[in-house]
């Protein structure tokens, strides 16, 4: 079931929670209204879960979506944003990740529709081209209501954004911050995630949603950074893999998605002879 959070009277956190694939791994989708339309953040890894976001604003009154932002290219953040872009509304990101978008979302697409247990899920699901792409900052008028996508990459991504919302003192971090789940490493680049993160922080938020987790307010930049200085630690210093694994996961106990633990391992354990 789609859950949705306040954050302002027009702010909204809408997620399915959950840290599989058929809930889009818990991933948020922030909404903003302004007078003449509604900007959607992120909107979910599937037409159909993006229709239950625009079923929820609809029951809410707010204007029709007009415009998507993408945070980066990673699917349960992007892939539900054709469902949009279909139906005429701008789809905007960083370059890089539409260019992320196009090398990975059609095998994605193909690889679910092959899975009985997720094709239907990925029935209707087709790989989207950006209308709109930028390098350093994009912003609009949502009418009384200024929304700012601003990069802060690369770092979890190579495309990484950072939409502000600067008349509500909201932030949308995508994967940079994960609140109450571990990160996926895949695609990082570990020595600039410190300095990404510095960058949110200049923002000013009073609300800060990361891409997974409870919305909460800037000192979550401060435990997302003891968290990669720990999984940097523990991954590098165990005697194998399976020990740096285990090390992260007894950590942070209480964390969910281990998946991204695999992917620490992988991307940040330095290569032994």
């Amino acid at each position: 079931m789609l859950q949705v959070t306040s954050l302002s009277p027009r702010c909204l956190v809408l997620t399915l929670g959950g840290e599989t694939l058929v809930t889009s791994y818990g991933a948020n989708c922030l909404a903003v209204a302004g007078r003449d339309g509604t900007l959607l953040v992120d909107p979910l890894v599937a037409p159909a879960h993006a229709r239950l976001v625009e079923a929820a604003l609809a029951a809410r009154g707010w204007p029709p979506v007009s415009h998507c932002v993408l945070t980066h290219h990673h699917t349960d953040h992007a892939l539900g944003a054709g469902w949009f872009g279909r139906r005429g509304v701008a789809v905007v990101c960083h370059r890089a990740c539409a260019e992320g978008m196009a090398a990975q979302h059609a095998a994605a697409v193909a690889r679910r529709r092959r899975d009985p247990a997720l094709g239907g899920l990925f029935d209707d699901a087709e790989p989207h081209v950006p209308a709109h792409c930028f390098e350093g900052r994009w912003s609009v008028d949502l009418g009384g209501q200024v929304v700012e996508a601003l990069a802060v990459g690369p770092a979890h991504t190579d495309g990484d954004v950072a939409v502000s919302v600067p008349g509500e003192g909201v932030v949308a971090a995508g994967d940079l911050v994960c609140a109450g789940y571990h990160v996926n490493y895949e695609e990082a680049s570990p020595d600039r995630l410190g300095e990404a993160l510095e960058r949110l922080g200049r923002l000013g938020a009073r609300f800060l949603v990361p891409g997974h987790g409870l919305a909460g307010g800037p000192r979550q930049l401060g435990e997302q950074a003891r968290y990669h200085e720990a999984v940097f630690r523990l991954v590098r210093q165990a005697p194998t893999p399976a020990e740096a694994a285990s090390a992260v996961l007894a950590a942070f106990p209480r964390h969910r998605y281990p998946a991204g633990v695999v992917s620490a391992v992988a991307r940040l354990r330095p290569a032994r002879t």
